[in-house]
């Protein structure tokens, strides 16, 4: 577990170093995630049913999934296997991440930064 202050050094001088505006920000978190989250690893995804309400099951995360962008939100987006197919989730939908320490480390890291924007 890292402390606010490690939290904070890496942040400042890994993921927005030298970043100028918005978009440069996003560009960094997505850099910085796509080099280190290692996949696969599993978690439970909050899915929505097509008759409504959710249900809650255990996936395998496969990677990222869209466009640096997408880091300008407070969430981003995660392949995941479903059966047979690949279905975008948002990180927000994730729970019970079961992942090595390297990935929990940049989860706690992108918890903090969005707690505190």
């Amino acid at each position: 577990m890292l402390t606010p202050d490690q939290i904070q050094q890496i942040i400042d001088d890994e993921i927005i170093v030298d970043a100028y505006d918005e978009y440069e920000i996003s560009s960094g978190w997505y850099e910085t995630m796509n080099d280190r989250l290692n996949f696969p690893f599993e978690a439970t995804a909050t899915l929505t049913k097509k008759g409504g309400g959710t249900e809650a099951k255990r996936v395998t995360v496969v990677g990222l999934s869209g466009e640096p962008a997408q880091f300008l939100d407070k969430d981003f987006h995660l392949q995941i296997e479903l059966g047979d197919y690949r279905v975008t989730v948002k990180y927000t939908q994730l729970s019970d991440i079961d992942a090595d320490e390297g990935t929990l480390d940049m989860f706690q890291i992108w918890n903090y930064w969005v707690s505190n924007e």
